[in-house]
C-alpha cells in the first residue's frame, strides 16, 4: 500500500475528518519517532482513521494516568524522606 496524501484519502465532507487525520499524523509522528522509527506506511481509509484514533484516545489516557502516578509516586516520596528528617 502506498503512502497517501490524508487530505485526498479522505472525503472532504468536514473539518471533523480532516482534523482526525491530522490528529492522528502528528501522533503517529510523535510515536515512531521516540522509536527512533520511520512511520509505517498505510492507507488513509475512514475505517484506518478510526481505528487510529481510538488508539490515540487510549493512549493519551493511559500516558495521563502514567503521569498522574507518577506525581503521586514523587509526592509520597518527598513526604516520606521529610518525616525521616524529623525522627
Amino acid at each position: 500500500m502506498a503512502d497517501q496524501n490524508p487530505a485526498e484519502s479522505e472525503p472532504k465532507s468536514g473539518s471533523d475528518a480532516s482534523s482526525r487525520i491530522e490528529e492522528v499524523s502528528e501522533w503517529l509522528a510523535k510515536t515512531f519517532e521516540a522509536t527512533g522509527k520511520p512511520v509505517t506506511e498505510f492507507e488513509y481509509t475512514p475505517r484506518s482513521i478510526s481505528h487510529l484514533h481510538d488508539l490515540l484516545i487510549v493512549s493519551k489516557a493511559k500516558d495521563e494516568a502514567a503521569r498522574l502516578v507518577a506525581r503521586d509516586f514523587h509526592q509520597k516520596a518527598s513526604e516520606y524522606r521529610s518525616q525521616d528528617n524529623g525522627i
